[in-house]
């Protein structure tokens, strides 16, 4: 294993010694001074070690805040770079700018500076924040909110684009602009190593870390095996039972018997040990010994300003969102009737919403007479738009509203060549409230978060009714409950406002949206049979006539 590096400036180093070649024992036995005064120990700990000498090419940590684990990643990743593991170099990506130069100050500069020898040494450029050259390997730190919509196609920032490395580190992957952590992964195709590195702390279910924890990896977790009674315990999937007060001190407890348990004590143990060289960890505060754990209990019992999200957040590296800002496949189900999806309607009104992507995904429905339902009588996907009319034309579609973007000049050819009016429609999320519309161009601005709460509320309030249950009502399920509202702050003004997060395909969400605009103004349709015009008819003849006759009450 012997090696010898050479470098202008930079002393000759021979790589025999296996703290060289394992960045745990590097970082342990030479001990590197993380900053002043403090220095990479194995005390308290101890969860540290596997991950920190994992070989796998890809990991999820899914983590409490101020676990230690970007520290970890950082001597990962630098002493991969001086003793060669990642030869050509490591991307490092962050939600903003901001930052990447924050952490460059705070984290990087820190250990060049306190480590001389065993860093500061290999280091070319000191100064620039976000390029680094450590031997013949180059360092990036680069934000990921740089992203531009040109043509409904997402446009890297070029610095991104060129960069081509053996390793990309995602820190904080909850928070960062989806399309470019994602499309990073291709600066990998010309390395050997193919290296991924995905850590957060988790947000939403089923998006971000917790999807790529929960669906992609091994799911390990920290057991604990108690002393006493020698049970495996984890103390995230016990909590909140495993906190119990003794002299009104918190410890941490053995659910079987009690007794009190060191997370120092603990080995990460796989739940899906089938999985290969993707490794995933979960690991909370409750397993920090710098945080009592009857303050995370406090604090779930009595969440600040009822914050909830933030206590499962932060403190127990869960994922969690409020029952009533997401849907579910249960709801949409619960909605469902006894009719079978049509394949046409002969006499309408009906009103199709269309989202456009790769595909076109319609939504066709009515409004209901005598009640103030909407019935979806069929939905779909569409290769073209010259389909969206045949398909129009054969439900009777009186008004439909379409996603004027990416397409936007074949959706003004569409509006051009339907027989029947469309709307066109671009979402504003500066817009506050209300409809912004210019009818004489037929396009409407929406704002974004309104029209989905109003989307989200009908169905919760149970305004749909859906045919019954088949293989396009579950995919529609499944996209309605890929859209979920979120709190978020404004980072420079503080101020606080919700929004809707896509966690993945969401097509047939924007759809019903646009539906809603195509039906705001569309007359009411008759919920059974034509035979009901006709009914209608004989009463406006019928000075004696008893709606409950004809079946219209």
């Amino acid at each position: 294993m012997d090696r010898v590096r050479k470098n202008k400036g930079i002393e000759k180093v021979k790589i025999s010694d296996l703290n060289l070649v394992n960045a745990w024992l590097w970082a342990y036995q030479n001990k590197i001074k993380l900053r002043e005064g403090i220095h990479f120990e194995l005390k308290n700990h101890e969860y540290l070690i596997k991950p920190m000498q994992s070989v796998a090419h890809r990991r999820a940590i899914r983590k409490g805040a101020q676990m230690g684990f970007s520290e970890m990643e950082i001597l990962r990743s630098l002493h991969g770079m001086i003793y060669g593991r990642y030869p050509t170099g490591v991307l490092y990506l962050f939600p903003t700018d901001d930052d990447v130069s924050e952490f460059s100050k705070s984290r990087f500069k820190p250990l060049f500076v306190n480590n001389p020898y065993h860093i500061g040494r290999f280091i070319a450029d000191k100064e620039a924040d976000n390029v680094k050259k450590i031997n013949d390997a180059m360092l990036f730190l680069h934000g990921t909110r740089m992203t531009q919509k040109i043509g409904g196609l997402i446009k890297e920032s070029s610095k991104v684009r060129s960069r081509a490395v053996d390793k990309i580190v995602r820190d904080e992957l909850d928070l960062m602009d989806q399309d470019i952590a994602d499309n990073a992964e291709e600066r990998l195709e010309h390395s050997t190593v193919k290296e991924i590195a995905d850590l957060s702390t988790p947000t939403l279910p089923d998006w971000g870390i917790d999807k790529k924890y929960n669906s992609e990896s091994d799911q390990q977790i920290w057991i604990i095996k108690c002393p006493a009674c020698g049970r495996d315990c984890c103390l995230e999937i016990d909590f909140p039972d495993c906190v119990k007060f003794k002299d009104g001190k918190a410890y941490r407890a053995c659910l079987k018997c009690g007794h009190e348990l060191t997370p120092s004590d603990g080995d990460w143990i796989p739940q899906t040990p089938s999985i290969k060289d993707y490794e995933g960890y979960w690991i909370s505060q409750l397993n920090s010994m710098y945080v009592d754990p009857g303050e995370i209990l406090r604090l779930y019992e009595n969440p600040p300003n009822n914050n909830l999200q933030r206590v499962y957040n932060s403190k127990l590296a869960m994922a969690y969102i409020e029952a009533e800002n997401r849907l579910t496949p249960n709801d949409i189900f619960s909605l469902c009737g006894l009719d079978a999806m049509a394949t046409e309607d002969k006499w309408g009104p009906c009103g199709m919403g269309i989202d456009v992507g790769k595909t076109l995904h319609l939504i066709i429905g009515k409004k209901l007479r005598f009640t103030s339902k909407k019935k979806i009588i069929w939905m779909g996907e569409a290769k073209e738009f010259e389909d969206a009319i045949q398909i129009g034309q054969r439900f009777h579609v009186k008004q439909a509203a379409v996603d004027c973007y990416p397409e936007t000049r074949k959706a003004r050819e569409f509006k051009k060549n339907a027989p029947f009016p469309v709307i066109l429609c671009s979402y504003k999320d500066k817009l506050k409230e209300g409809l912004k519309k210019d009818y004489e161009l037929g396009i409407v601005e929406l704002a974004r978060t309104e029209i989905c709460d109003q989307t989200h509320l009908a169905i919760k309030r149970g305004e749909y009714i859906f045919f019954r249950k088949n293989a396009v009502l579950e995919e529609y399920s499944k996209q309605m409950s890929n859209t979920a509202k979120i709190l978020e702050e404004d980072e420079k003004t503080g101020m606080k406002i919700y929004r809707y997060k896509k966690l993945a395909a969401d097509h047939y969400y924007h759809a019903t949206n646009y539906f809603e605009v195509a039906t705001k103004y569309l007359p009411e349709a008759y919920e059974q049979d034509p035979m009901r015009r006709i009914f209608e008819e004989l009463a406006d003849k019928d000075q004696n006539y008893n709606p409950l006759v004809y079946g219209l009450a």
